[in-house]
């Protein structure tokens, strides 16, 4: 077979793979959308509807919301929240006993410095992994194996070339000095059509709809709203708080050498 007829049996190959990966995706997004019809029955947890829509740790401020409005936390003009009572970090939820006990121990302290907190990321990754398992068909909601399958696609196709070239010409490598310098050469021209492509492939293949993240997007959470207005600015403070010695802008200065 020659050359040009590898090539072109290659580029007949990657088209036919990514038909099949596009019939893939119209079959699944077709299935995903028949499914988001059943979301309204779904009993969702708040902090799991909150987490999905957004970032994991933004069931913090839902939790520390709720127990503001309970009484149990309060909060400064800084957004430091500390523990109102000395009664027990039980809530009856895993997220704001969580979040309570780490304020308890840490406290004043401003939800972003928690954000890190290992018993607390510990306690609320458990709780929506355990969440997560409820509606299995959504668990793995950002996870896209066809959009994988289509950037590996292009980075196979990008370095096919190379080796049919260096490998598969008339001339091959002959002794372990070409050998290697053939290696190089299949490295370097197979990233650069690698980058295009791959990029080509990144940039155009459609992202997997997320039903489920829109629908918890919709969902109400009355919790933050049903604090007064200094309460959830200062919430708010709390989740972007900055040191001060993290406001101060750095002055560099020519020392001409000199230490």
């Amino acid at each position: 077979m020659t050359q040009l007829q590898l090539s072109g049996a290659a580029l007949a190959a990657a088209v036919g793979v990514y038909g099949v990966l596009a019939a893939l995706w119209l079959v699944r997004d077709r299935s995903d959308r028949a499914a988001a019809a059943s979301l309204g029955h779904l009993d969702i947890d708040p902090y799991h509807a909150v987490a999905t829509a957004g970032e994991a740790h933004d069931a913090d401020g839902h939790a520390a919301a709720v127990l503001m409005l309970e009484g149990r936390l309060t909060i400064d003009a800084e957004g430091r929240l500390s523990v109102a009572d000395g009664g027990d970090t039980d809530t009856g939820h895993p997220v704001t006993s969580a979040l309570l006990d780490a304020v308890r121990r840490h406290g004043p302290v401003t939800l972003r410095e928690l954000r890190l907190n290992p018993e607390l990321r510990s306690a609320r990754g458990d709780f929506l992994r355990e969440q997560d398992a409820r509606v299995p068909r959504w668990s793995g909601r950002r996870n896209d194996g066809l959009g994988t399958a289509a950037c590996a696609t292009a980075l196979a196709l990008s370095f096919f070339y190379p080796v049919q070239r260096v490998f598969l010409g008339k001339e091959t490598p002959a002794g372990a000095g070409d050998l290697l310098f053939g290696l190089f050469l299949v490295v370097i021209t197979g990233l650069m059509l690698a980058v295009p492509l791959v990029w080509i492939a990144l940039r155009f293949w459609p992202d997997r709809r997320d039903p489920f993240r829109a629908h918890c997007a919709g969902l109400p959470h009355p919790e933050p709203a049903a604090l007064d207005e200094e309460r959830r600015g200062r919430l708010r403070t709390s989740l972007i708080h900055t040191e001060p010695w993290e406001r101060e802008d750095t002055t560099w200065v020519d020392s001409g050498g000199a230490f």
